[in-house]
């Protein structure tokens, strides 16, 4: 957008002056602005895959979809804590949490309050802070450290999900 504009004040000036060069100039940059543009659409970075991934997972999952919820997880996801003293990794440990939850507890409202991303060798790592409202609790802010890579078939998916901290009570 910023290349555009620049090109446009070259090609309006240009015109407004009878200046040709400026013409010229701020077209090439207009040509130059477009072509950026369309690379940028057509390039997805491993932040873009992270950043799609974790906000769909967390839609699916506030809103009890937990079948829409797994296809964002890899087979083997491993919660990094064990709760209670049970191990509840891959597909059926996240089913079997999620389901817990619900038993439990209602979701009524979730925002991403934080969402920082950092592009690794091998991965990507996202941070994140979550303000929740949840049935007979109230208010429930939380934050997790999800790890998502790309897979050898050429998709991404979420392989690691640890809480760092929910309503104040650290996991560490």
């Amino acid at each position: 957008m910023v290349v555009g504009a620049i090109g446009f004040v070259f090609l309006w000036i240009g015109l407004r002056e009878n200046l040709f060069a400026r013409v010229k100039v701020g077209a090439a940059i207009l040509v130059v602005a477009v072509l950026l543009f369309f690379t940028g659409l057509l390039t997805v970075t491993p932040t873009e895959h992270a950043k799609k991934l974790i906000s769909g997972f967390v839609q699916a999952a506030v809103n009890e979809q937990i079948d829409e919820a797994l296809v964002f997880l890899s087979p083997e996801v491993i919660i990094v804590d064990d709760w209670r003293g049970e191990s509840r990794s891959g597909h059926a440990g996240i089913r079997k949490s999620l389901e817990a939850l619900y038993r439990k507890h209602t979701l009524s409202y979730n925002t991403i309050l934080r969402m920082e991303i950092y592009e690794r060798q091998h991965d990507v790592l996202t941070e994140l802070s979550m303000f929740t409202r949840v049935s007979r609790i109230g208010s429930v802010p939380s934050r997790w450290r999800i790890l998502a890579r790309e897979q050898p078939e050429g998709t991404w998916s979420i392989y690691s999900i640890d809480a760092v901290e929910i309503a104040g009570r650290s996991y560490r």
